[in-house]
């Protein structure tokens, strides 16, 4: 669906959640976040503001000092503007060098003001690399499962589509899938399903070290050792190409069944922001619209 632009800041509830077993452990996460989204076009250039707000790790906002310090520079991304395609798609961070050294000034008062130390100052300069250039951005977002989510674009019918998607600590997947579309009164819903593709030998290194399996050993896993899923489902509101709802679904599993990985994300549309304060601390919604 093309993109058209709109005047006022939609909101998203967004909900993440992960389980993974791992051998006898099992370890389970949720994050949740608001995301306001607006549009418009500059420069004849279709541009997209994220701005990011009441973030809470399991229901609230952490405490261990090095968790709450990412936490908090991982929160000065935001606000980020991306330019895109008319389809949506991501196609570069316009004003790259003011954005970065505004997170450079924001790291630098979260760390004066309550952190001190070489080891705070190595948190902040190991995010750093990864926001030094735009490059390095472009593939911070590709990694990160809302990013993911958002800009995995369905077109009406598609046969073969890729979905990437990285597993946390052990790599990449790629899924092959298709694409079906329907129309039910005035909304467009799409729903992708994939199959895993064969994972790289990294892959599986990695769940071998995590599971700590012997190599040659006869429960040592392989590639072939290894099942995948993966579904997006989107929703739109058809005559004004609002988006309503988009969720994603990643299950990974070993044939032993002693790994299992599951993770979802889902954004729900909310309403439109009526607040004019410029930084305020949390949205003021109005669902009506």
């Amino acid at each position: 669906m093309q993109i058209k632009p709109w005047d006022n800041i939609r909101i998203y509830k967004v909900e993440h959640t992960l389980k993974v077993k791992e051998g006898l452990q099992v370890k389970e996460s949720r994050i949740t976040f608001d995301m306001g989204i607006s549009c418009n076009i500059k420069n004849g250039s279709i541009r997209k503001l994220f701005t990011r707000e009441n973030c809470l790790i399991n229901s609230k906002i952490p405490k261990e000092h090095h968790i709450r310090l990412l936490y908090e520079l991982e929160q000065a991304i935001y606000p980020l503007e991306i330019e895109v395609n008319r389809y949506g798609n991501y196609e570069k961070i316009p004003g790259y060098a003011l954005w970065f050294s505004n997170w450079q000034n924001k790291a630098e008062k979260i760390l004066k003001k309550n952190y001190r130390g070489e080891f705070a100052e190595s948190l902040k300069n190991q995010l750093q690399e990864n926001l030094e250039t735009e490059e390095k951005l472009k593939q911070k977002i590709q990694e990160e499962a809302f990013w993911r989510l958002y800009f995995f674009g369905m077109q009406n019918v598609q046969n073969d589509k890729t979905l990437r998607w990285n597993v946390l600590k052990a790599g990449t997947l790629y899924f092959t899938g298709d694409v079906q579309t329907n129309i039910e009164e005035n909304k467009l819903i799409s729903v992708y399903g994939g199959k895993s593709e064969k994972p790289e030998e990294s892959f599986t290194e990695n769940l071998n070290i995590l599971l700590r399996k012997k190599k040659n050993s006869k429960h040592y896993l392989m590639p072939d050792n290894i099942e995948a899923s993966g579904m997006v489902k989107s929703v739109w509101e058809k005559d004004i190409g609002k988006l309503l709802y988009k969720a994603s679904e990643i299950e990974v599993n070993s044939e032993d069944k002693n790994y299992l990985y599951s993770e979802k994300i889902e954004m729900k549309y909310q309403g439109i922001s009526i607040r004019k304060e410029t930084n305020p601390k949390s949205f003021i919604v109005s669902r009506n619209k």
